[in-house]
């Protein structure tokens, strides 16, 4: 009798390509999907924590967006120690525990979606693809209304967007 089995093809790269001077797209579920980042306290909170493991990982946010059930990053690592693995496992593990001070157990996913840029890949396109999100799903005509958007490297409700549009080699 024979057993076949399916093998999982892995979805990381080696682990050395998560590390130095990268760009990085990256999507973060919330636990079975819920709602949660329509609560702008919540959101805060996560923003304040991304804010602090950039600044001790060396990474800049270009461009983020809080869904209700999941959050979109463009991330820059600023030198050639900045570790996409370490912040982001930093990052959900303290974010998980202060939900669980406002009353929110299974903030996250187990893993996250990321993808490095190549360097043909329009950053400003990314960016505008991560902004327009809450448009394509329905919840604001003009991405500037969306709450819980925005970029810490440039004013992006002045900028245009460029022409364009980004396609994520996903879809």
């Amino acid at each position: 009798m024979t057993s076949s089995y399916f093998v999982r093809k892995p979805n990381r790269l080696p682990r050395s390509r998560y590390v130095g001077h990268n760009w990085y797209f990256v999507t973060a579920c919330t636990e079975a999907r819920q709602l949660l980042f329509s609560r702008s306290e919540l959101v805060e909170i996560l923003l304040n924590f991304l804010r602090a493991k950039c600044c001790s990982c060396s990474f800049d946010v270009y461009a983020y967006c809080f869904m209700p059930d999941h959050a979109h990053l463009e991330l820059v690592g600023l030198s050639g120690n900045s570790d996409l693995i370490v912040l982001l496992h930093d990052f959900k593990g303290v974010a998980t525990a202060q939900a669980r001070d406002i009353g929110i157990r299974n903030l996250w996913e187990k893993s996250s979606h990321d993808h490095i840029l190549r360097e043909e890949d329009n950053h400003d396109a990314v960016a505008w693809y991560i902004f327009d999100n809450p448009v394509r799903k329905g919840l604001v005509k003009d991405p500037r209304d969306w709450p819980y958007s925005g970029s810490w490297m440039f004013d992006w409700k002045r900028a245009v967007a460029p022409p364009g549009k980004y396609v994520p080699p996903w879809r």
